[in-house]
């Protein structure tokens, strides 16, 4: 009786895990104190629909700092709380300034079998009482189409995660087909999102390449916060102020 459980249970698991979506590998390709790149071969990818990303992909992509920029400085996303729903861009704009070189040189060392897994960690503000958020997405190129997966959206990380690249860069799977979250991508220009399994994933995105010349980036209006001063001293000095892109908002609050 006992064997038969250990051999059903051994059955059940290699069920969900063949059922399953994802990845099951990756390889370290570039990382910073704030950034890593991994590569991922198409064939670890578990997808109940395999024609959702070609088997052969237009790699390497060669792409300028200032095109990421445009890419990805004007995407938004939600964040639904209780207390209320928060719009804000997933990226700041030095942010992505500071991985633009990176990204580019990993997405022209891709091969035509590979995707890019991309890693973020960041925090504006860079005091001793506040932490880093961090934010993971898949990145591709077809023949027609720059393709970008979210996972985390500036999903907070702990004081003990936040300083060893083995606790910052260890994140959960980016599903490749729908999940609940309660944050998601909003709608905007140059993209469109990705349907599966007939409704558009909110946090699967598609450039097409013949509009990618008309994106931009749109500047931001900036505002300034008091940073934490970690001294003894801090009362008696005027407060450094910092830029912080300004676009955070709270709606359909009560």
């Amino acid at each position: 009786m006992k064997l038969f459980q250990i051999f059903s249970l051994i059955i059940l698991s290699i069920l969900l895990h063949s059922c399953a979506s994802g990845v099951k590998s990756r390889n370290l390709l570039f990382r910073s104190n704030e950034f890593a790149i991994y590569t991922v071969n198409r064939d670890k990818i578990n997808l109940k629909s395999e024609s959702s990303v070609p088997k052969t992909l237009a790699h390497p992509l060669e792409i300028s700092e200032d095109k990421i920029l445009d890419l990805l400085g004007n995407i938004k996303f939600r964040e639904e709380s209780s207390y209320g729903d928060v719009n804000q861009y997933i990226f700041e704009e030095k942010e992505i300034k500071e991985f633009a070189m990176d990204l580019a040189d990993g997405l022209q060392k891709l091969k035509s079998d590979q995707i890019l897994l991309v890693i973020s960690k960041y925090n504006p503000v860079k005091s001793v009482v506040s932490h880093y958020s961090r934010t993971g997405f898949y990145i591709w190129s077809s023949d027609t189409a720059i393709e970008i997966l979210f996972g985390e959206l500036q999903k907070e990380i702990t004081y003990d995660e936040q300083g060893n690249y083995y606790d910052w860069s260890n994140i959960p799977d980016i599903p490749f087909e729908h999940f609940p979250t309660s944050t998601y991508v909003l709608q905007g220009q140059g993209f469109s999102f990705k349907k599966v399994s007939g409704f558009r994933n909110k946090h699967w995105l598609v450039f097409d390449k013949a509009d990618l010349a008309k994106l931009k980036f749109e500047k931001r209006k900036k505002t300034t916060i008091p940073e934490v001063i970690n001294s003894v001293d801090a009362d008696l000095k005027p407060e450094k102020r910092i830029s912080r892109d300004e676009e955070d908002g709270i709606i359909n609050g009560d």
